[in-house]
């Protein structure tokens, strides 16, 4: 019995490997979001959703940037929350595109002291 359970598991196995091992390998690159903070004043509770992810970064230091690596499935735009350290309210902001591919991008969103968003891409 024993042996048949092993038996079981390595073909189990095998079989994964067989249908799974192009995905396994592949090594794709990936988009990055770089959230950088010039408003003078640190940011809390700073979220980031594209293509229905969502990363977050607790605090962010005045000058201090958050870098998020991500993939996308399809094009996409990035939605942006934060909240300021020493004021009450919630900022939030929309924008930029991310395409699909073949070519990836680092994507800069710049919070100034303003509540605004200054948004740029580069080739990656």
């Amino acid at each position: 019995m024993k042996k048949l359970i092993f038996l079981t598991l390595v073909v189990a196995a095998a079989w994964y490997g067989w249908k799974h091992y192009p995905s396994l390998i592949e090594r794709r690159p990936s988009h990055e979001a770089v959230v950088q903070n010039s408003t003078g004043t640190g940011l809390t509770r700073i979220r980031l959703t594209v293509d229905g992810q969502t990363f977050a970064k607790e605090e962010l230091a005045d000058g201090a940037e958050a870098v998020f690596p991500f993939r996308v499935g399809g094009d996409a735009s990035f939605e942006l929350v934060w909240q300021w350290s020493n004021r009450v309210g919630e900022n939030n902001w929309s924008g930029g595109m991310v395409p699909k591919g073949p070519m990836v991008q680092r994507h800069f969103m710049t919070i100034d002291a303003d509540a605004g968003v200054l948004y740029r891409a580069e080739h990656k």
